[in-house]
């Protein structure tokens, strides 16, 4: 993993078991879920084959969408190790609550062995954080919390995800070096704060914000991306500034026209294996 920021990053291969739509409105029906195996250095074995789900921008507004029941459903039939969600569980800035009902109605809905970790985005606000514990979340906005698993340790490292400017850079300097035998995870709404946090040296960067444009003229050429990255990092699974940034496409819809165009949403899960030694 030693491609640095400002170099082509490489592209990860992952397994996509069925293709989303080419038009999604309204409704996530057809979400893509997408899988990766994630190789880390050192990775104590009571932690080889840990199963994590990345999930990202809800956008939930007054309605249920019924392509979140296919979402239950495989998780309940195989439940992950662990979840995290990298922000934007409502969709209106200004009044969050008649969403509430729908996003409790998901999120205690989807069990873990390790439980469930959060952080707050752009749309969601700091009102809504009090609300998200109450959904069997654990939030980690400007928190580091460590997971023990059979002995072994699972480090989750939550930047503030309402506004970019949150970030206390005193505090990041302050981590430190990820300790041996240690899984590392950053969980940032915002893709571009891997530039201002490379010294956290995460196995994997979870992020979404961009929604992977929404709207594209191909597959991974989005018009817009709200993001400071380069386009081609605006979704998917990348090696690059020493980690595994992953940006995911998010399960919802962002703006008021609910429109995916070449971009179906998605579910990213993440195997953890230990890296082969050369």
């Amino acid at each position: 993993m030693s491609t640095r920021p400002g170099q082509e990053a490489e592209t990860i291969a992952v397994e996509c078991a069925r293709l989303g739509p080419m038009i999604q409105f309204g409704s996530v029906r057809g979400f893509e879920w997408n899988r990766f195996t994630l190789p880390v250095a050192d990775l104590p074995p009571a932690l080889e084959g840990l199963r994590l789900l990345h999930l990202s921008d809800l956008h939930t507004r007054n309605f249920w969408d019924h392509g979140l029941d296919d979402l239950i459903a495989a998780v309940q039939s195989n439940p992950p190790d662990l979840i995290c969600f990298t922000g934007d569980f409502v969709d209106s800035k200004r009044d969050h609550r008649p969403a509430l009902v729908h996003v409790s109605r998901l999120m205690t809905s989807l069990p873990s062995r390790l439980g469930t970790y959060s952080i707050l985005g752009n749309h969601d606000g700091d009102l809504l954080g009090a609300t998200v514990a109450s959904w069997n979340i654990t939030p980690v906005d400007h928190r580091r919390v460590k997971l023990q698993s059979a002995g072994a340790t699972v480090e989750l490292i939550g930047l503030p995800g309402v506004e970019r400017y949150d970030l206390d850079m005193a505090w990041v300097r302050g981590i430190g070096p990820k300790e041996p035998g240690t899984l590392r995870i950053v969980l940032s709404h915002f893709p571009d704060l891997l530039l201002r946090t490379k010294m956290l040296q995460p196995d994997v960067y979870l992020t979404g914000h961009t929604h992977g444009g929404q709207i594209c003229f191909h597959r991974n050429w989005p018009l817009v991306r709200h993001d400071a990255l380069p386009r081609h990092l605006c979704s998917g699974v990348h090696r690059y500034g020493g980690t595994v940034l992953v940006v995911n496409r998010g399960m919802g819809f962002s703006s008021a026209l609910q429109l995916r165009m070449n971009c179906p949403a998605e579910v990213v899960e993440i195997r953890v294996t230990r890296m082969a030694v050369a």
